[in-house]
Formats: structure tokens, sequence, C-alpha cells
């Protein structure tokens, strides 16, 4: 398959999944920190409420992650997510991580510095592409959508407890 290609193909793949917006939303947060394990990421943490959702270690670096996924055009990003991946020392990076559910599907990570600017307004998903670190995000969709059309078949068994599962086994201890 054309590598154009596999981001329509995952789009429609998720796009056929049955549950929740909120499910949904959880399951991204589970699929970013799969993604980053395969990636070579260590992974410390995911969790289901607070912020951030993902904690992981890639190169040399300790990355706070919040992670959100929409199928909407325009985005809305909160204090309490800037807070929660405000770098906390030198050797740390925060991200707001969107995973854009709509043809063809795409993460766009943006750096803490720039979702600052976020906090409070509804931008366009065009936006976020215009500040997103792209070689990062580039490689989280490749990662994504060759998971997601590897698994096609199996894709509703890819729940939030699964995936952090084997995030953690990948990249991290289980258990945290």
């Amino acid at each position: 398959m054309n590598s154009d290609d596999t981001g329509f193909k995952a789009a429609r793949i998720l796009d056929r999944l049955e549950v929740s917006p909120s499910e949904l939303g959880y399951r991204a947060q589970a699929l970013l920190a799969e993604v980053l394990a395969l990636m070579g990421a260590g992974i410390d943490a995911v969790a289901r409420a607070g912020h951030p959702d993902v904690t992981a270690r890639m190169g040399g670096r300790l990355l706070r992650i919040q992670v959100k996924a929409t199928r909407q055009p325009s985005f809305r990003f909160d204090e309490a997510d800037l807070e929660g991946i405000r770098p906390q020392a030198p050797h740390e990076d925060g991200y707001l991580a969107v995973l854009d559910l709509r043809s063809p599907l795409r993460w766009m990570l943006i750096h803490h510095a720039r979702a600052r600017t976020l906090v409070r307004r509804t931008v366009p998903m065009a936006l976020l592409k215009a500040m997103e670190d792209a070689p990062f995000s580039a490689q989280c969709t490749a990662f994504c959508a060759r998971m997601v059309i590897e698994h096609e078949e199996s894709i509703e068994a890819f729940t939030f407890s699964l995936l952090r599962k084997r995030a953690l086994a990948e990249g991290g201890a289980i258990g945290q």
C-alpha cells in the first residue's frame, strides 16, 4: 500500500469503532503510548484521569503529553491541560497531542511553548497543523497508521486497558 494511502485507510478503520467520544479519547491516550513505545520510548505512565495523560522517556528527555482526539474541524484547549504538560526541569518537554480522526488520520504534537497560545481559544485544525512539531508528528502518524492497519481485524479489542498494558510492557514497567 502506498504510504500516502495509509492515513486514509487508518481513519476509515477507526471510524468504524462504535464507542463513545469519551471512550475514544481514552483509547487515543493509550494508542499514543503504544505508538511511542513502538518508536523506542520508555513509557512511565498512562493515566486514565488527570494530567498529563502519558509520561514517557525518549531521546534523553522526559515527555509530558496531554492527548486529545477529535473528528471536529476545530479544537479547544484548557488551562488544566496546559499545566499538566508544563516542563518542570530542563530535561523535560511538554506536548499537546491531538489525534485528528478525519481522513487522513494524523497526530499533531504541539510543544508546550507553542500550546500556551491556544488556551481558552477555539482554533482550526489547520492552525494546530501549522504549530506542530512536524517530524515528531509525522513519525507518530506513520507508526499509528501502520499499527491500526496491521490490526484492522481486531481493532475493537484495542481497549484503553489492553493498549496501556502493551505500551507499559514494551516501553516501561507494567503496574505503573
